[in-house]
């Protein structure tokens, strides 16, 4: 389904206030829903609004001056307005995977769609906000985590560097928004003149078909912030320097950064663009672990028993993973018959290995090592990590819920509503090398983050600590 989740106003308050917008602006929010941001407009601005959906054009449109409301789908209906406004202001709607836009017509009016068969609302949308306002003007714009992180959203992060200045990112709490989940954040910023977007189209990164060129990076630095609470939204204000002793708020270089999302960057030190120190020795988790997902069956063929026998298996679920790690194992237990169409082999969990929790807002990043004498199918909530070399398991378990490791298995999760790491993500986690117990081949430790290399039947037997 489409997602269309309605602004609480503090935040519409907030974000008007944070681009300076004041009377006489031209304001347009080309996806008003039930008119949020219309309704706290600064008094004396000229307010726009559009929309699509007939139940709430009836609440909207009296919101706004005669002649100022239009009435249809802002991808088609906006076009003679483009390049008018000061600001374009707005929380689009988000679409799944059934709800892709796919009309040729509107595609071809969207650079973020050439050559595609399909794009994503909120990527269209994200691009009509910046045809809307002026050379110049704003764009307060609320998205889900998806083109601020997602590997293949990469280029619509690049287009946005070519097209506007970021000056702030803000990442919002679960749960703002009525009957969802959905995590989001805002993006703030300006668009460039069209002088300024020829300069900048000149250093964006080669496409990764492209021969690798040596070109130094022109910084892009904007502010993340990461709101935890709503109530943090009444005071909020961008810093109005390079640095800043609040440290709720993170300088971040968005050009030399490939994740947006202000959780992805947190510290502990104040806010300043600083010369990385260097890092401690690493190692790609899919190097030097096998990742291979658990399997389970749902509804009808979901079959499960309370009590073991010797024809049955341990079924483990995420439940059964405690928030600090290890297993919970003194209620909550299923089994399986192991000639049932549940029962995998593969999904077996032998003594030494790691089970992961992949998904779960609430839980994924949670691990423990299986213990001697235990073994049970792990369901399909977690990836499996079977070790391929000598190295301290329970250390891993024990590096994966310390604030470190927490900090970089965020970074990996992403999600909409609800959060997952994926096995690529995970494969491609760096791990400190002080956890393998023999010599790291130099290869492994220089290896850089990218697809996880393919593992071979040559490969060495687990090894099962």
């Amino acid at each position: 389904m489409i997602g269309q989740f309605f602004t609480p106003e503090i935040a519409a308050q907030c974000l008007f206030r944070l681009t300076g917008t004041r009377a006489p602006d031209r304001v347009i929010d080309p996806s008003c829903g039930d008119g949020s941001f219309v309704r706290n407009a600064p008094p004396g601005c000229a307010v726009f609004a559009c929309e699509l959906d007939p139940r709430y054009i009836k609440v909207a449109r009296p919101l706004v001056p005669a002649g100022h409301f239009i009435a249809g789908d802002a991808l088609t209906a906006l076009r003679d307005h483009y390049g008018t406004f000061d600001l374009a202001i707005g929380n689009p709607p988000f679409s799944a995977q059934a709800h892709l836009e796919k009309r040729p017509e509107v595609q071809s009016q969207f650079e973020l769609a050439a050559g595609r068969r399909s794009q994503c609302l909120e990527v269209l949308f994200l691009e009509l906000f910046l045809k809307l306002v002026k050379p110049g003007g704003h764009v307060a714009v609320i998205l889900p985590d998806g083109p601020f992180s997602n590997g293949p959203f990469q280029y619509v992060r690049d287009w946005v560097l070519r097209h506007a200045t970021v000056r702030a990112i803000i990442s919002l709490p679960r749960g703002i928004f009525p009957r969802t989940t959905a995590k989001t954040n805002v993006l703030l910023a300006r668009k460039l003149a069209p002088a300024e977007t020829h300069a900048a189209a000149s250093i964006t990164r080669p496409a990764a078909a492209a021969p690798a060129v040596a070109t130094t990076p022109v910084p892009h630095p904007a502010w993340l912030f990461q709101c935890r609470d709503l109530a943090e939204l009444a005071t909020l204000a961008i810093p109005d320097r390079a640095t800043t002793t609040d440290t709720r708020w993170q300088r971040v270089d968005l050009a030399a950064t490939r994740d947006w999302r202000p959780e992805a960057h947190l510290a502990a030190t104040p806010a300043t663009l600083t010369t990385p120190t260097t890092p401690a020795a690493t190692v790609r988790l899919g190097d030097v672990f096998r990742v291979r997902h658990g399997f389970a069956l749902y509804g009808e063929q979901r079959r499960l028993l309370d009590q073991p026998a010797p024809d049955r298996i341990l079924l483990l679920r995420a439940k059964n993973l405690a928030p600090t790690g290890g297993l919970r194992l003194d209620n909550n237990l299923a089994y399986l018959r192991r000639d049932s169409s549940g029962f995998r082999e593969r999904a077996i969990v032998q003594p030494g290995e790691i089970l992961f929790v992949r998904v779960g807002a609430g839980c994924y990043g949670r691990a423990a090592v299986m213990p001697p004498g235990l073994v049970a199918q792990g369901d399909d909530w977690f990836h499996l990590l079977t070790p391929l070399t000598d190295l301290d398991a329970p250390g891993v378990v024990a590096w994966m819920h310390s604030d470190e490791g927490r900090r970089e298995l965020l970074k990996l999760a992403k999600g909409v509503g609800t959060l997952s790491i994926s096995q690529r993500s995970l494969s491609d986690l760096r791990l400190p090398a002080r956890l393998l117990r023999g010599p790291v081949p130099a290869a492994v430790l220089a290896r850089p983050r990218g697809r996880p290399r393919k593992i071979h039947a040559a490969d060495p037997h687990p090894v099962l600590l």
